[in-house]
């Protein structure tokens, strides 16, 4: 489980950190396009964190937050969110929330558990027949880092593995691209700089601060990089997301 010093940092920098914003901005704009004016989804937000999307996404309808850390689940809480729970998806008996959600997001959640496609399995069973799967991951095995081991990644993904692995869970891809691109060669050397020169007996995460204007900066280039990946594939970065429904 990650620790409880990770999850207090990530309640710390999700509302300003340009990595939340622009993942929040993309999400709020792939439910947009999905689902139009619809404001009576049901939702749910497996791994929800500390809480900043799930309350961003009350404006669609419905939401409830699985995750498995019980400060997680704290803090989201004392956001006002009230539908939330510790919950362990790879364990859940999923039949008391059986074609529930229309909508189910996995966001930087699936490389943490151990067998990826029975909770792709698991989320099938609970999605309505028209319900949608929205996934992030961490691209690339060349970049595990200390970052992916203070965060217990237990894998980072090629595009071609995750896509075939959703559609093994029984799942037809809706659309799938990498996202985090222009920046990417700078993530790439950190990274690598990170393993060469870097590595400390506690791995910890490579959040930097950035200065506001830098910070600023890097969210318009991924509210930029959502309007290009709401049109085509973007061929290359070091996340990947998916939409995917039911096959």
């Amino acid at each position: 489980m990650v620790t409880s010093t990770e999850i207090e940092k990530m309640a710390d920098m999700e509302n300003e950190y340009w990595w939340h914003i622009g993942k929040r901005h993309l999400v709020k704009a792939l439910v947009e396009r999905h689902f139009g004016d619809k404001r009576n989804l049901s939702i749910l937000d497996v791994g929800c964190g500390t809480g900043a999307l799930a309350r961003a996404l009350t404006e669609f309808g419905a939401v409830t937050g699985f995750d498995v850390s019980s400060d997680a689940i704290a803090f989201c809480k004392s956001k006002g969110l009230g539908n939330v729970f510790v919950q362990d998806v790879s364990k859940l008996e999923e039949k008391q929330y059986a074609r529930k959600f229309n909508l189910i997001l996995a966001l930087d959640v699936l490389e943490h558990v151990q067998d990826d496609v029975l909770v792709m399995q698991k989320i099938r069973k609970m999605l309505t027949d028209d319900g949608l799967f929205f996934v992030n991951v961490p691209a690339h095995k060349f970049l595990w880092s200390e970052h992916d081991e203070a965060l217990e990644h237990k894998r980072r993904y090629h595009r071609v593995e995750l896509t075939k692995k959703l559609s093994d869970a029984g799942f037809e891809i809706v659309s799938n691209s990498y996202f985090v691109t222009v920046i990417s060669p700078l993530i790439i050397l950190y990274r690598m700089w990170g393993n060469i020169f870097g590595k400390s007996a506690y791995p910890k995460t490579s959040y930097v601060l950035l200065p506001k204007k830098l910070n600023d900066f890097f969210v318009a280039l991924l509210k930029i990089e959502t309007r290009i990946l709401l049109k085509t594939h973007i061929p290359f970065g070091v996340t990947l997301n998916v939409v995917a429904r039911k096959n």
